[in-house]
This record gives C-alpha cells, structure tokens and sequence, in this order.
C-alpha cells in the first residue's frame, strides 16, 4: 500500500549519516522527524573525502550510498511543510554541493505507509576503490584532514547510529576492522 502524505502539503528529507543528527532541520520548521528505510540501497564507505577527513594523497572513505536490491538502508526522514520547500532545498543543495544532487525516492516510514522523500545522492567521480573492510579501515586510519582523522569520523558515524538505535553492518563492520588495526601496532 503506497500512500503519499499529501505531497502537495509536505516536503520529506531523507538522510542516511550527518543529516540524522546534525540538527540542521530546526532552522527550516521540520515538524516532523521519523526513522525510515530507504529501499533497495545500503551504505558504503566509498566516497572519499580530499579535504575534511583526508588529502589527496591519503582520502578519507566518507560515507555514501550503492544500490543493493535486496537490502534497505535504514535513516531519517524529515518532514516540512510544502512552502519551506525552496529554502530547504537550497540549503541542502549548498551544503551538499552539486556532486550529491536531490533525487527523489520511495522511502518507508512504517511498515504500510510508503512515502516521496528527496536523498541526497552523490554522483561524482571522487570515489575510492572499496576491495574488502580491512583495506577500508587502513585507508580510514592513514587519513586525516581540515575536520581531523577518519577515524573520528567513523567512530561518529556509528556513535549517533546507535543513539538512533540503528544498526548498519557497513558501520559496524568497518569500526571493528578499525580496531584490529588499531591494537594490532
């Protein structure tokens, strides 16, 4: 059963990491917040951050979202009323920058009600090559950058998830992997 929340009345919001927690929706009247599951896609630690978590030399695996048919990432969506939609989405489009552009989704809020929701999706070509979690996790402890180590940043990322009550094996998997390393020197 897909049902639309009177798209005409609202605006929905999904996000997979920062966008969770970070408070950002306060600013634009969210008057809705609600943990969602986006279909057929699941996290990655792919994108590779040149600047904040890493450098050119050494790029910090950031988060991002892949394809993944039989699996659903696990988020949260945020509802605004329809007329807060332009600032919304510019803000998102600035703080986001063109390489994740807004596109449009079917994200479940529960298990019968089907929902629009725009998700940031990147699409550019700053991509690292993902082999298996243990060379993640290496890449992730060589990187730092203006925003501090990698491995702060994972270790984040899975902090604010289990606030949420979300489990993601991409997290777990790669802050245990972290952790090997870091008590294997």
């Amino acid at each position: 059963m897909k049902t639309t929340d009177n798209e005409h009345s609202n605006l929905w919001i999904f996000g997979y990491g920062s966008l969770m927690w970070d408070g950002w929706e306060k600013t634009y009247e969210c008057t809705g917040r609600v943990i969602a599951d986006l279909p057929c896609y699941r996290r990655i630690f792919n994108k590779a951050s040149i600047e904040r978590w890493g450098t050119k030399a050494a790029p910090g695996p950031t988060l991002n979202l892949v394809t993944a048919p039989h699996e659903s990432c696990r988020g949260m969506a945020f509802k605004f009323p329809a007329p807060n939609g332009l600032a919304v989405r510019a803000y998102l489009e600035k703080r986001e920058g063109p390489a994740f552009p807004l596109r449009e989704h079917t994200i479940h809020i529960s298990p019968i009600k089907q929902i629009q929701a725009l998700v940031p999706m990147y699409e550019g070509d700053n991509l690292v090559n993902v082999i298996n979690v243990d060379e993640t996790a290496g890449m992730v402890c060589r990187a730092a950058g203006s925003s501090g180590r990698c491995m702060d940043y994972v270790k984040g990322i899975a902090a604010k998830l289990a606030e949420l009550n979300i489990h993601d094996p991409a997290v777990t998997d790669l802050l245990a992997a972290i952790e090997r390393k870091q008590h294997a020197v």
